[in-house]
């Protein structure tokens, strides 16, 4: 089974529902896991609705308080937890932003031709950028030197706390695979193999998270790929600009540089970020308009 997993927090609900429903389109025998950040704003409303229209194929679970931004890797973390509890035989994970905006179909053949090849474990934006060069990944690093001190103020309460982080106790082996403290592949869009995702549910990594999580790492990207090296799979790229090859354009922080009429014609898999602002707006509905019209004219006469 393929399952899609989004976490949604208020305001995102069009965007998250617009990208979903072109994921189960997409994918026939897919499922969707949504995870609402106990929104307030109508938010939750809208997703129960898109879940009931679109049953039994989308699952819908609440926070059980608001987790905001800097709770990301608790709220993704208690998703993966709940996933895990049920009895399904997941293929591979697929992990969206709401403004990541899905095109065509490919991610997952894409992902089954690099799992052969590469094995086990995560795909994502690695350490290949878009423009050819390498990937930062010392934001990360600092966080996580700074969570192996003893004290600190929590970045979510401006609290200090003392202690060790939870992640602490999978390091060492994690090292001894190969892995660089910080290293991780971006979370608006990855690929998790199903192995990886039981592996890391049999170790318990999926319920080692505190509900207050860590001090200075908020975000589940650098964790799940820590925890993937911890079980010895691999981090892989989903991109490879030295060989022309780029399926998915994945880049942090908007604006995106391209019009419309050049996303279709580069054939992305999937873009981000589109935000759910004017600019995000707009070039999503010319996106999904240029795709329809394509579609329309190569559709076979009835």
């Amino acid at each position: 089974m393929i399952a899609f997993l989004m976490l949604v927090g208020p305001g995102e609900a069009q965007i998250a529902t617009d990208t979903l429903f072109h994921c189960l389109r997409l994918y026939p025998g897919s499922y969707a896991f949504i995870r609402d950040d106990s929104t307030s704003d109508g938010t939750f409303s809208a997703l129960a609705q898109f879940a009931a229209e679109h049953a039994p194929r989308v699952l819908l679970e609440r926070n059980t308080h608001p987790q905001g931004y800097l709770g990301v890797a608790v709220s993704i973390f208690q998703a993966y937890d709940s996933l895990g509890n049920r009895p399904l035989d997941i293929e591979m994970i697929i992990e969206l932003d709401p403004d990541t905006c899905i095109l065509r179909s490919g991610l997952v053949e894409l992902a089954r031709k690099k799992f052969a090849e590469f094995g086990p474990g995560i795909i994502g934006s690695y350490r290949l950028s878009l423009e050819g060069g390498k990937r930062d990944h010392g934001p990360h690093r600092r966080c996580m030197l700074r969570d192996l001190l003893p004290v600190g103020t929590d970045q979510k309460t401006n609290r200090r706390r003392m202690g060790f982080p939870f992640y602490l106790r999978y390091l060492p082996r994690a090292f001894v695979q190969g892995y660089r403290l910080g290293e991780h592949v971006l979370a608006a869009l990855y690929i998790l193999h199903g192995d990886t995702f039981r592996e890391l549910g049999r170790r318990g990594f999926w319920h080692s998270m505190p509900p207050e999580g860590s001090r200075y790492v908020k975000m589940d990207d650098p964790l799940v790929s820590l925890g993937a090296k911890f079980v010895g799979h691999s981090l892989i790229d989903i991109n490879d600009p030295s060989h022309g090859e780029i399926p998915a354009w994945l880049q942090y922080l908007p604006p995106i540089q391209w019009t419309a009429e050049e996303i279709v014609h580069n054939g992305y898999l999937a873009v981000h970020p589109l935000k759910r602002d004017e600019q995000g707006t707009k070039l999503r509905n010319e996106i999904r308009s240029l795709l329809n019209r394509n579609e329309a004219r190569l559709a076979p006469p009835a």
